[in-house]
């Protein structure tokens, strides 16, 4: 008997189940019938939802640093960083400024980048609570200013609180996946301020191009009931997963939560014991929320990364339920610098730079820093890339391919 012909639709659903996206680039080059197929917008929808976009590397103050060998996503990383514009040059400068001058790196989602910088070209000596805001796609060297934000809406911002370098405000990336499925170039932005007295926050839409108000609460009202004193309360370290953000109270186990998909506010616990400053949040999987924190062990000092899952209980609550506890090289100090749905990332340099006091926040260069991925799924640590600066938060980078990533913007 005759093979069955391999149709359109079987190749397809056979080039679906490859494992990792590297695969599929390589099966796009062994003929022409292939790459058309893989290059189908349609299929790579149906890809990109069945596979996750892999880590390529991460961006900080120092630009991009992408995977090298021998991670696993060193080659993607590579044909990336080739394709790719992370100087931002094609961002609009000022008459008196160079191309890119003032703009600071504020998040990273789903391939673009977003961007703010004080109003001018970001040299002047004023603060200014509303910034100009661009967020871009790199891969493909495009970008989109957003408006500012309609005066009516800006008055509601009153007495707002530093949060990083000379900001005064919070602009980050909506997670994606509530618009026109077909519609890949669609994103959203949230502009959060914590005030004095309350929080305020607005969202942007780029189907829309207009700011919208989210939410202006008086801490007293969001505190309320939790033990703790509601004024003004200090939030940072943004993290994301499973649609929700989540912010590290500064002096206590809190978390500042927000439910994109509702775009509420509330107040949950964290686990007990654990640093607040070195916490990373991901996906755990089946619709659950978990947590890595490096804690130290009293007995022989070294140090683990403890591993919890929030787990919901039958009264509505819901509570952190350790799940594995990851040893670490005790000859290595250790920080969670970054955290990226299902990947962390860890900086380490030599115990015995330490114990000669080199720390990691000087601004001297230093030969032995390290950058080290880990994924929720494996619990392997990778190695990223060396660095000869410290760096204090890292942006995840996560991508496909460039052949199998369209355009964002």
């Amino acid at each position: 008997m005759a093979s069955p012909a391999l149709t359109d639709d079987l190749l397809s659903d056979i080039f679906l189940r490859l494992p990792e996206p590297a695969d599929l680039v390589r099966t796009s080059a062994a003929c022409v019938p292939f790459r058309r197929l893989v290059t189908d917008r349609a299929f790579l929808r149906r890809f990109r939802a069945l596979h996750p976009a892999p880590l390529l590397g991460f961006l900080d103050h120092n630009g991009f640093h992408p995977a090298l060998p021998p991670h696993a996503s060193a080659p993607a990383a590579r044909a990336v960083s080739l394709a790719a514009d992370f100087s931002f040059s094609f961002l609009p400068s000022s008459s008196s400024s160079s191309a890119g001058r003032g703009w600071v790196v504020r998040d990273v989602r789903d391939g673009r980048v977003l961007l703010d910088r004080a109003p001018g070209d970001g040299g002047g000596d004023e603060p200014s609570v509303f910034t100009e805001i661009a967020v871009c796609d790199p891969l493909h060297r495009r970008c989109v200013l957003l408006p500012a934000i309609p005066d009516d809406l800006a008055a509601a911002v009153d007495l707002p609180l530093r949060v990083e370098f000379d900001r005064w405000c919070e602009p980050f990336l909506a997670p994606g996946g509530r618009g026109d499925p077909e519609d890949e170039t669609s994103f959203g932005v949230i502009w959060m301020a914590q005030c004095k007295a309350k929080l305020v926050a607005f969202a942007f839409s780029s189907s829309s191009g207009q700011w919208r108000a989210v939410a202006s609460l008086a801490w007293h009202d969001l505190m309320f009931g939790v033990g703790v004193s509601s004024r003004s309360p200090a939030f940072s370290g943004r993290q994301y997963a499973r649609g929700c953000f989540y912010w590290v109270m500064d002096w206590r186990d809190k978390l500042l939560v927000l439910d994109t998909r509702t775009m509420e506010f509330s107040i949950a616990d964290l686990p007990s014991g654990c640093h607040r400053r070195q916490i990373a949040i991901v996906d755990a999987g089946e619709g659950r929320v978990g947590m890595f924190a490096l804690r130290d062990q009293v007995a022989d000092g070294a140090v683990s990364l403890y591993y919890t899952v929030r787990q919901d209980d039958a009264d509505g609550s819901s509570h952190w339920q350790m799940e594995k506890t990851i040893p670490l090289d005790p000859e290595f100090r250790h920080y969670i610098r970054g955290a990226m749905e299902r990947y962390i990332l860890l900086l380490r340099f030599p115990e015995h730079l330490s114990s000669a006091g080199v720390h990691v926040s000087s601004s001297a260069e230093i030969e032995d820093l390290e950058c080290f991925s880990m994924d929720v799924r494996t619990f392997q640590l990778e190695r990223v890339c060396q660095l000869k600066h410290h760096i204090l938060r890292a942006y995840i980078y996560t991508n496909f391919p460039p052949l199998l990533s369209p355009q964002s913007i």
